[in-house]
């Protein structure tokens, strides 16, 4: 992909990998095996945000990040992504079908598809909440700054009461960080 774009515009890419500076110390026990994504988003979060800070990206999967009072990546939890969820619903069960990703007036459902969009909202907003918790009260944090991104976000962020703010474009300027760090 690097050389096709070199090819295509004649500029080298930067590519986020080993050598690029990023300015935060990744506290895991493989510091390779942390997705780019996630560092970029992390590096935007502790960078606009008061630390400590939890960041929850809602997409593909639910990932849960968490960025330490001096700015550093101590770790994450992954969990099943809302669309995966919903589509293994649909595919893992005789009469369930598949449905679009909406928030639902009511927690209760009337119906089958309303009984699935309050699970996949609510219950994915009740489990941040109780994740959120759960590390704030491991880690001793005691009032973290917790921001929601990624696709799915907006919508359970608004029904948390956990999450402080939703960035849509946490992981670009995170990229925007990094690429200021690295240019001569």
């Amino acid at each position: 992909m690097s050389s096709a774009v070199e090819r295509v515009t004649g500029c080298k890419p930067m590519v986020l990998g080993p050598g690029i500076k990023t300015g935060m110390n990744i506290l895991i026990d493989n510091p390779a095996q942390l997705g780019a994504d996630l560092l970029a988003g992390c590096v935007g979060a502790a960078a606009l945000y008061p630390l400590p800070c939890l960041v929850a990206d809602l997409g593909t999967a639910t990932k849960i990040l968490v960025i330490d009072e001096t700015g550093e990546f101590m770790g994450c939890t992954i969990a099943p992504g809302v669309k995966i969820s919903l589509d293994a619903l649909a595919s893992g069960t005789a009469l369930l079908p598949s449905i679009s990703f909406t928030k639902p007036e009511t927690c209760v459902g009337r119906n089958t598809v309303e009984c699935m969009q309050s699970g996949s909202v609510y219950g994915t907003a009740a489990m941040l909440d109780g994740m959120i918790e759960r590390i704030s009260e491991e880690l001793s944090f005691e009032n973290p700054t917790v921001v929601a991104t990624g696709g799915l976000g907006r919508i359970i962020a608004n029904e948390t009461d956990t999450i402080d703010v939703y960035d849509s474009a946490l992981t670009l300027d995170g990229l925007k960080i990094i690429y200021d760090k690295n240019v001569k």
